[in-house]
C-alpha cells in the first residue's frame, strides 16, 4: 500500500465535529490502497466546555497500530495563546489575550515553538525520514499546522495537501467575531502566512464550491470540493420513540450572525396560538458566550420551552436527534455558501429539516433536494411551517414514507462518496 501522512489537531476519540471528517478518511484509505499514518494530539474523550480542549494531556508519545491504519498521538501542552485564553480569553481581563494573540501572530513567521503544537514538526521530520510517504495531507483548523507542509516540503520535497474545513484568513465568520478590528490586523498578517505556506501545496481542498473557490482565486491553486458528508451507518439506524412534546432541535454551536430572534419569536406566536413547541439547543452550552446570548432573548414566560444544554458524547446527541420531531438550520447572517457539517447528520436521520431562517443558498439547496427541507424567511413563514409540521406529524405514515424518499436522494452526501474525489486528487 501506498502510504500517506495524515496531520490533523482533531481525531477520535476526540468528539468534536473536526474529528469525525479525518477520522473516517483514516478508517476508509485502505479501500483505495492507502496506508494512512495520523499525527494528532493526545485527546481526553471528556469533553464538556471549550476550556477543556486546552488542559494539558498526557506526557508521553502514544502510537496506536491497526490492522489499516496507524495513530501517533503527541503529547499536548498548551502554548501562549491556550494558556492565555484560560486565565484571560472570557473574562474581563480578555485584552491581555488579545495581546498574547499578536504576539503568537508575530512569532509564527518564524517558528511553531510556542504553539500547542510545537512538537508537530520534530516528530513529522523522524517519521518521513523513517517512512518515505508518498503524500501528506494537513488538515486545518488550525491554520497554523500549515506551516508545517511548507517547512517538510523545503527539507524534504514532499508532496503535500491543504485541507481547508473552513476558509481562513478570507473567512466572513470569524470577522463577525469579537474583537473585529484586531481580527482585521491579524488577518491581513496571517494573509501573507497563507499564501507562503500554502504556495507550497500541490492543491486545496475545502467543503464546499464557494469556499473553495474563494480560496483557490485568493491562493491561485487548483482545488476541487469535498464535503464533509455523513456517515452512511446513520441510515441504518432504527426508529425510536420521539418526544412526547413536539421538539424542535439545533444541533452544534452557534455563531454570532445567526439570527436567534426568529425561532424564538416563532415559538412565542405559537404559544399564543395554544400550539408551542420544545425548542433545544444542542450542545450550545459548550461555547458560554452563546449559552448567555441565547437565555438572554428568550422572555420568561417561554423559559419553560426552551433547553440550552451542554455538550454530550457524540452517540448520545445522536440519540437525542433522533428523538426529535424536527432538526433546525438557520443562516449565517446573509453570508453565503456556509454548510453546516451538522446539516449532513439531519440529511442522514431523514427528519423534517426547518430552515428559520433559511440562507437562500447552499443549506436551502441540500435540504430541499432531499425533499425533507421546510422554508421560512421571517417570522410569519416560520409559524407556518411549524404549523404544518405539527399537522403532518398526525400522521406518522406520511413522515416515513418522506425519510424513505430523501434516503434514496442523498447518497452522492455520504462521506464515503465524497472520498473518492479525495483520491481523484491524490492521483
Amino acid at each position: 500500500m501506498k502510504k500517506i501522512i495524515l496531520v490533523s489537531f482533531y481525531f477520535s476519540p476526540c468528539t468534536l465535529t473536526p474529528a469525525q471528517r479525518i477520522t473516517f478518511w483514516a478508517e476508509n484509505f485502505h479501500r483505495f490502497g492507502y496506508y494512512p499514518i495520523v499525527v494528532t494530539r493526545a485527546w481526553n474523550k471528556d469533553l464538556k466546555t471549550h476550556l477543556d480542549t486546552k488542559v494539558p494531556f498526557e506526557k508521553e508519545i502514544e502510537v496506536q497500530k491497526f490492522p489499516n491504519f496507524e495513530v501517533h498521538y503527541l503529547p499536548f501542552k498548551p502554548g501562549i495563546l491556550d494558556r492565555s485564553f484560560r486565565k484571560f480569553g472570557e473574562g474581563k481581563l480578555r485584552p491581555f489575550f488579545l495581546l498574547t494573540k499578536l504576539l503568537d501572530v508575530m512569532m509564527a513567521q518564524f517558528t511553531l515553538a510556542f504553539t500547542s503544537y510545537s512538537n508537530f514538526l520534530p516528530h513529522l521530520h523522524k517519521l518521513i525520514q523513517k517512512e518515505n510517504p508518498e503524500k501528506m495531507l494537513i488538515s486545518g483548523a488550525p491554520f497554523y499546522l500549515f506551516r508545517l507542509g511548507y517547512s517538510l516540503r523545503r527539507i524534504f520535497g514532499i508532496s503535500w495537501i491543504a485541507d481547508y474545513r473552513d476558509d481562513w484568513s478570507t473567512n466572513e465568520l470569524q470577522m463577525e467575531k469579537g474583537g473585529g478590528s484586531i481580527r482585521k490586523w491579524v488577518a491581513k498578517i496571517e494573509s501573507k502566512y497563507e499564501e507562503k505556506w500554502v504556495g507550497t501545496a500541490d492543491s486545496i481542498i475545502s467543503v464546499s464550491d464557494p469556499y473553495t473557490k474563494r480560496i483557490c482565486d485568493f491562493l491561485r491553486k487548483p482545488g476541487i470540493t469535498i464535503q464533509n458528508g455523513f456517515e452512511e451507518s446513520l441510515l441504518d439506524l432504527t426508529e425510536v420513540a420521539l418526544y412526547r412534546q413536539f421538539t424542535v432541535i439545533y444541533s452544534g454551536v452557534l455563531y454570532p450572525s445567526q439570527e436567534l430572534s426568529f425561532i424564538i419569536e416563532v415559538l412565542n406566536r405559537c404559544n399564543e396560538a395554544g400550539s408551542p413547541f420544545r425548542l433545544v439547543f444542542l450542545g450550545a452550552g459548550f461555547d458560554p458566550k452563546e449559552k448567555v446570548r441565547i437565555e438572554s432573548l428568550v422572555p420568561k414566560h417561554l423559559t419553560p420551552w426552551v433547553e440550552v444544554t451542554a455538550r454530550f458524547p457524540r452517540q448520545e446527541a445522536i440519540q437525542r436527534l433522533r428523538k426529535a420531531h424536527v432538526l433546525l438550520g438557520m443562516a449565517y447572517g446573509k453570508m453565503k455558501g456556509i454548510p453546516s457539517s451538522k446539516l449532513y447528520e439531519y440529511l442522514a436521520l431523514g427528519k423534517p429539516i426547518l430552515l428559520c431562517p433559511s440562507d437562500g443558498d447552499v443549506m436551502e439547496s441540500m435540504v430541499m433536494e432531499a425533499g425533507i427541507g421546510f422554508v421560512a424567511n421571517d417570522v410569519s413563514e416560520g409559524v407556518l411551517q411549524i404549523n404544518r409540521l405539527q399537522a403532518l406529524y398526525m400522521l406518522p405514515e406520511l413522515v416515513e414514507e418522506m425519510k424513505v424518499k430523501s434516503q434514496e436522494k442523498i447518497g452522492k452526501f455520504s462521506r464515503f462518496e465524497q472520498m473518492k474525489n479525495l483520491i481523484d486528487v491524490l492521483k
